[in-house]
């Protein structure tokens, strides 16, 4: 009796079934690649957008600037849709700021040139996970142009935002921005990251770039490039600052007790109905706290 070569036994489906699920799970490169959401700005110029992480990539005339790495993995995936642009090697890796889960990864390029801004050596100095790169070649100072090619590249540091080394990047001639961690798209950040954020910072540098009037404008946690959702953040934080701001100056010309008085009531009262629809609407009291602390402590 012959044996239908399309028929499978039962324990012959399930170990079929076995060996993909394993395949998945043991893939997770495969897979992040293949995932990935790759736009072309101008001639040489991509945001590539790959689990969960957007990384601006410049092509040069001898190697390729990206920005955040962020895993192993991902740095792997990105090396992958790299390839597929060009023969280029990546030598230029631009650390948008200095939280671990954005630059792990650099040793994957192995000949690149590490930047970051100076202020997050220190921060580098004490992880303890290895995820922060073991040298960086140029620590910047709040302003730094490089070629890449025929593009300029600005490495642009306004102050403390979402941690204390931010760097944004502006494209002057192809009109792109990118920063890290400010925003998302239609919703304010979850609570939980909002720890090392300085609102002042964040609302100083979101203000600047929308000055710049990209026509993309890339937030490393949202696959979009409209750059209205930068406007509309800019617009969130001075919403927030105008909220906040008249009331803590009135507590504290009165004093510390009123400072404190005003902490514990102020982050309840603020309703910011504009943005009502955004998804982590809910956690608008913890913005307002972070807006509190910004002003009055730095931090």
């Amino acid at each position: 009796m012959k044996t239908n070569p399309l028929h499978k036994s039962p324990m012959k489906k399930f170990s079929t079934a076995v060996v993909v699920l394993l395949t998945l799970l043991l893939s997770p490169l495969s897979s992040a690649a293949s995932n990935a959401k790759v736009t072309q700005i101008s001639d040489n110029v991509y945001a590539i957008f790959l689990d969960y992480y957007h990384s601006l990539v410049v092509v040069g005339d001898q190697g390729v600037l990206i920005t955040d790495p962020a895993n192993p993995a991902r740095a792997e995936a990105l090396q992958t849709e790299i390839a597929k642009l060009t023969d280029l090697p990546v030598t230029q890796v631009v650390l948008s700021h200095e939280h671990y889960d954005h630059v792990g990864g650099t040793e994957v390029f192995k000949d690149a040139d590490i930047y970051a801004h100076q202020a997050t050596r220190p921060v580098f100095r004490i992880d303890t996970t290895g995820q922060a790169p073991t040298s960086v070649d140029q620590y910047v100072q709040d302003k730094t142009t490089l070629e890449v090619g025929q593009t300029q590249v600005d490495l642009l540091h306004y102050g403390a935002a979402d941690g204390v080394g931010t760097l944004a990047i502006h494209l002057p001639e192809e009109k792109v921005v990118f920063t890290a961690d400010l925003y998302e798209t239609n919703q304010l950040t979850d609570q939980r990251w909002l720890a090392d954020s300085n609102f002042l910072g964040s609302r100083k540098l979101l203000n600047a770039l929308t000055e710049f009037k990209p026509e993309f404008a890339i937030t490393t946690h949202s696959a979009e490039l409209d750059p209205e959702q930068l406007q509309l953040a800019a617009d969130f934080y001075n919403d927030l600052y105008a909220a906040v701001e008249p009331a803590l100056s009135k507590a504290m010309a009165e004093g510390f007790p009123a400072v404190m008085a005003l902490m514990a009531t102020l982050p309840e009262q603020v309703k910011l109905d504009k943005y009502k629809s955004f998804q982590n609407y809910d956690h608008l009291p913890a913005h307002v706290e972070r807006m509190i602390f910004s002003i009055f402590h730095g931090g």
